[in-house]
Parts: C-alpha cells; sequence; structure tokens
C-alpha cells in the first residue's frame, strides 16, 4: 500500500468496498449519504468517461470505479484542500490512471477538459439557495454546502456542455427544487429522463431528489419507486444498508 501524508487532523476511513479507502477531515468537509446514493442511481455505460463537478474528498468517482473497473473520471473541485485529500485519496488507493483531479471551477470545465467529450457527468451539489440559507460561518463548509461559488444554473450548464450526444447526467438536491431542476436541464437541451424522490419515511415529505438527464433526449420520464432511509421502527431500511455494502438497487 503507498505511504500516504496525513495532514492535521486528518484520518482515513474504510469505505468497505473493495479495500478501497478515503481521506477525510472530521472538521472539515466529509461525505454524505447523499453521495452514496448518487453513485447507487448512476447509470454509467460501459468503459465511460466521466466528470464529477465539485467532487469534494472524491468519493464519487472511487466508489464508481469499485463498482465498475473500466470507468475513468475527470474530477473537478473549486476548493485546493479539498482537491488536495481527493489527489491523496486517488494516490492512496493507486487510481491515478483512472482518476484525474482537477483544482478548477466547475464553470471552466468544458473549455478545459472538453465540450461534448463526455458519456456521464455527476454532481452533489451545494443545496443552499443563494441568498435563501444562512451561510455556514466556517468558509469551507459554506461553500460546500450554500449557492456561494456556484448555483444550478452554472452546474446544468457545465454538464449539459460536457456531455455528448446521448451522455447522461445525474445529480442529487433538495426534491423542492424539482421544478426549478427539470426547467433549467430543458432549457440547456438534457432534459429529465429518470427521477427518484429519498424520503426518510413515508409519514415525511420527500427532501431529496435524485435526477437522471440525458443531452439532446425526447419526452418522458420514469418516475421510480420512492427510496426510504428508514424503515418502521425508524432503522435504517434495508434497501439503504444494502446501498452501503455497495449493492446497485435500481
Amino acid at each position: 500500500m503507498p505511504e500516504i501524508q496525513l495532514r492535521e487532523g486528518e484520518r482515513i476511513d474504510d469505505l468497505q468496498v473493495a479495500g478501497f479507502r478515503i481521506i477525510q477531515h472530521p472538521g472539515r468537509f466529509r461525505f454524505g449519504t447523499d453521495a452514496v446514493l448518487l453513485q447507487n442511481f448512476a447509470r454509467l455505460p460501459a468503459r465511460a468517461r466521466a466528470v464529477d463537478l465539485g467532487t469534494g474528498t472524491g468519493i464519487l468517482p472511487i466508489l464508481l470505479c469499485a463498482r465498475d473497473p473500466a470507468v475513468r473520471f475527470e474530477a473537478v473541485e473549486l476548493q485546493p484542500a479539498c482537491a488536495d485529500m481527493a489527489s491523496r485519496s486517488v494516490a492512496l488507493n493507486r487510481l491515478e490512471d483512472r482518476i484525474r483531479v482537477h483544482t478548477m471551477d466547475l464553470k471552466d470545465a468544458p473549455d478545459r477538459l472538453g465540450h461534448s467529450a463526455f458519456d456521464a457527468v455527476l454532481c452533489n451539489p451545494p443545496y443552499g439557495k443563494r441568498g435563501g440559507a444562512l451561510r455556514n460561518p466556517r468558509d469551507e463548509l459554506a461553500i460546500a454546502r450554500h449557492e456561494i461559488a456556484t448555483d444550478l444554473a452554472a452546474v446544468v450548464r457545465s454538464a449539459a456542455a460536457l456531455l455528448r450526444n446521448g451522455g447522461r447526467f445525474f445529480l442529487i438536491h433538495q426534491a423542492d427544487r424539482l421544478p426549478e431542476i427539470a426547467r433549467r436541464l430543458h432549457e440547456a437541451g438534457a432534459p429529465l429522463k429518470r427521477v427518484r424522490l429519498v424520503h426518510t419515511s413515508l409519514e415525511r415529505r420527500a427532501h431529496l431528489v435524485l435526477c437522471e438527464a440525458v443531452r439532446f433526449a425526447g419526452e418522458g420520464c420514469i418516475v421510480l419507486p420512492p427510496l426510504l432511509l428508514q424503515d418502521a421502527q425508524g432503522q435504517p431500511s434495508q434497501e439503504l444498508l444494502r446501498i452501503y455494502q455497495g449493492e446497485r438497487t435500481v
């Protein structure tokens, strides 16, 4: 196993899949359930060339490389500290030939990585609507959670520009922003084709939505059965447990 230097406050966590691990900082941005749900939802074509916009610590490319031995990723991250952690996690897992980490604004990704060049784009973006949520007082967390450095419109524009004809865009976001998501995707020429709402339980309204859009696709959208995160006893649902074990459920 390669020797990887940890910065102050960092730790290495076991991802419990394919022997892969990831470097995280408990006091800074760490991946959550959202990223795990998105990687389960994503359907990548064989030998896909993919982009992860706002990769954070690199969790999505690493998990998807564990699932698909042929996929290759360009991982885009604005914050140098997160990009540094992602790069070292890539090296830790010996994935340098499959994941390249780029420190840049996602709006610049099409010009720097290639227009209409990719089979898939994924994004777990900041959810807090610009001007509509309190910012986290810590800048790194604020940028990760609120639309400060980017917004939904910029994410969709970049994703659409990166995708080839028929390429797929996978997104997780707040459920109450689904109308805006659908409108932005339609305007960008990548209409919604598959949607799944995420509920803590059926007694609660959906709080997240998983979306798949296809570049230059026709009309029609499949709405999948809801994903429940808890069972009737308030424990993690069987599907959520299967997702964390690396099983495909959709």
